[in-house]
């Protein structure tokens, strides 16, 4: 079960998801030159975790604004996801990617704006999940099932989206290591946020 939202959540959503669908869909028109056709460089994106989560949450953030009820599990698993998505880029990746041009504005949305705003829009809107703690291994999901999906691309292609995800440099055992770390690691990051949401809303 989701929640109604009012009026002014349910536009602040549209804003966000109109605006990570929009900056998707430039980033693969930029693609094109390079990829191929549209499907080709959309689907070429879909290597990211980044990718994934700005396109849920221009699913998610659609579907609240058009509506539509929204398990809030689902929308902590995002706002947790997008955190780490702009902790990680801006902490480890970020040295080594330096866009130009509106490639740089679309990093921007991606990697920053994006998951800023979905933060925001959580901790102000969101209903904590039913569950309360029990609902934070709902967390792990994406990361394991993104996890999967990397190195079964990553197997048949040989191109490894995240360093820490590179079979082929780690070994198996490494590896096995760093999903579980990463598991945990979102575990954290949603306890976390879970936290800080559960203190406004007391202050509130």
């Amino acid at each position: 079960m989701g929640q109604n939202y009012s009026g002014t959540a349910r536009i602040v959503a549209g804003v966000i998801a109109l605006s990570a669908l929009g900056a998707l869909a430039l980033q693969t028109t930029l693609n094109l030159d390079r990829d191929g056709t549209p499907l080709v460089a959309a689907g070429l994106l879909l290597r990211f975790f980044t990718i994934w989560s700005n396109l849920a949450a221009g699913i998610v953030l659609g579907l609240v604004a058009l509506g539509r009820r929204v398990p809030p599990a689902i929308l902590h698993a995002l706002a947790t996801a997008l955190a780490i998505v702009g902790a990680v880029y801006w902490a480890l990746l970020s040295g080594d990617h330096q866009p130009v041009g509106l490639d740089r504005v679309t990093n921007q949305f991606h990697h920053t704006l994006v998951p800023a705003a979905t933060i925001l829009w959580w901790f102000f809107w969101a209903a904590q999940p039913r569950a309360g703690w029990g609902a934070l291994p709902a967390v792990m999901v994406a990361p394991v099932a993104y996890a999967v999906f990397a190195l079964g691309y990553g197997a048949h292609s040989g191109f490894y989206a995240y360093f820490f995800l590179d079979a082929g440099a780690l070994g198996w055992g490494q590896l096995a290591v760093n999903i579980v770390g990463l598991a945990l690691f979102f575990l954290l990051v949603g306890a976390l946020l879970m936290a800080i949401k559960r203190r406004l809303s007391a202050r509130a």
